[in-house]
């Protein structure tokens, strides 16, 4: 058979992706290494933008089916209070709440929709090569049950993650931000918190975000600076000191009493990863493997989905596939670059240390929790609500730049 388009990785971006091609008439070919999905550190929790394309995909109701809830509600805390409790629902354009489910989960329905909507899935094939030029189609290699296959195609979606090898054969470059924070991750049963809301607590220079999965279980995340130097929170030994540093952020004892370990505990680098224009020679990024955003602002997952949303789409519209890619590239630049430049200021506002920065902190977070409309909204809005250079500067309560005003 004849593929018009590769992707590479059968995980969440690239399962919504190859679930949304066939409807344009496009044979699909999915590479996935895994036979099975297997619980890691990952992104769970959906935000309302997100839930917003995933609804445009046609996906929301897999995601549910999966065993996913709907959350209403998004709490902050600092100090062990309460600062604001958002209505998601009442607070979003589309009257969007979040969506949190297991990863594996999500990744296994997304998969099958995928292989049910006319893609052809191979799952057990290991990618080794890709080769990509000017000249000619990419071409991918992979091994399965010990056979090594080649396909070429037209067009070639690398949605295989954070560390990305068809990335690197493909030649982008990638870019990364200063190590600013570390955060260690795990799933967990046994919890006590209300699941309905996401539970985003501050304490002194550290904080928690819980993700509720339904029925006890959560996904809990710890994150604070990487120059604090604090002990590693890797490994199954490492469990009882990575919940007695939650608890350190004042949320309620209660919550994480009777807390048990149910996957993997990993720590690791909170420090965004990108690739400006994300394709060339007909090889497009989707996913973490085209920009991977701070994951303590819980945005990936949302930026993903954008990603496979904007790329079917543009593949859908008409014209050659290199004017499709190009038209998406800019797209992704525009908006993946928005949400990098949010999350930049929030975590300078929120992880600056330092009197001056404690002032700061004092005179933007009142207008901040309280909704300000002039305000970046990553939770609600991501990179399409407020993100120009004059909401960058409120934000940070710097003067707005010269250009802003017209005086440049």
């Amino acid at each position: 058979m004849a593929f018009d388009v590769i992707v590479v990785g059968g995980g969440i971006g690239g399962a919504a992706l190859a679930g949304a091609l066939p409807r344009g008439g496009r044979e699909v070919l999915v590479l996935e290494r895994e036979t099975r999905f297997r619980d890691r550190v990952r992104g769970e929790n959906l935000l309302p933008w997100g839930v917003a394309a995933a609804r445009r995909l046609g996906i929301d109701r897999d995601l549910v089916g999966a065993g996913g809830i709907l959350v209403p509600w998004f709490t902050n805390y600092a100090g062990g209070q309460v600062v604001r409790r958002r209505h998601l629902p009442s607070t979003t354009p589309g009257a969007d709440p979040a969506l949190d489910a297991y990863h594996p989960a999500m990744q296994e329905a997304l998969l099958a929709r995928a292989a049910a909507r006319g893609a052809t899935v191979r799952r057990g094939a290991t990618v080794v090569a890709l080769a990509c030029a000017d000249d000619r189609p990419p071409a991918v290699t992979w091994t399965e049950g010990g056979v090594r296959r080649t396909e070429v195609a037209p067009v070639l979606v690398a949605a295989d993650g954070r560390d990305s090898r068809a990335r690197a054969w493909a030649g982008f470059d990638v870019r990364r931000e200063p190590e600013l924070l570390e955060i260690a991750g795990v799933l967990v049963e046994a919890s006590a918190a209300p699941e309905d809301s996401i539970h985003l607590a501050f304490g002194d220079g550290i904080a928690m975000l819980l993700g509720p999965l339904g029925g006890g279980r959560a996904r809990l995340y710890f994150v604070s600076p990487a120059a604090a130097g604090r002990p590693g929170l890797t490994g199954d030994r490492r469990f009882g000191a990575f919940v007695e540093a939650c608890r350190a952020t004042g949320v309620p004892a209660a919550w994480l009493a009777r807390v048990r370990q149910a996957g993997p505990l990993a720590q690791f680098s909170g420090a965004e990863r990108w690739v400006d224009h994300p394709c060339r020679d007909g090889v497009a990024l989707i996913g973490d493997a085209a920009a991977s955003s701070d994951p303590s602002w819980g945005c990936g997952l949302a930026l993903t989905l954008v990603d496979a949303e904007r790329l079917a789409a543009a593949l859908g519209a008409g014209g050659s596939d290199a004017e499709a890619l190009e038209r998406w590239a800019g797209e992704h630049d525009a908006y993946a670059g928005a949400l990098r430049r949010i999350l930049d200021a929030m975590d300078r506002l929120v992880w600056t240390p330092g009197p001056e920065a404690a002032a700061r902190r004092a005179r933007v977070l009142p207008r901040l929790l309280a909704g300000d409309p002039a305000l970046p909204d990553p939770v609600g809005l991501g990179p399409f609500g407020p993100c120009d250079a004059a909401a960058i500067a409120a934000l940070l309560d710097e003067p707005e730049p010269q250009a802003q005003l017209g005086l440049a």
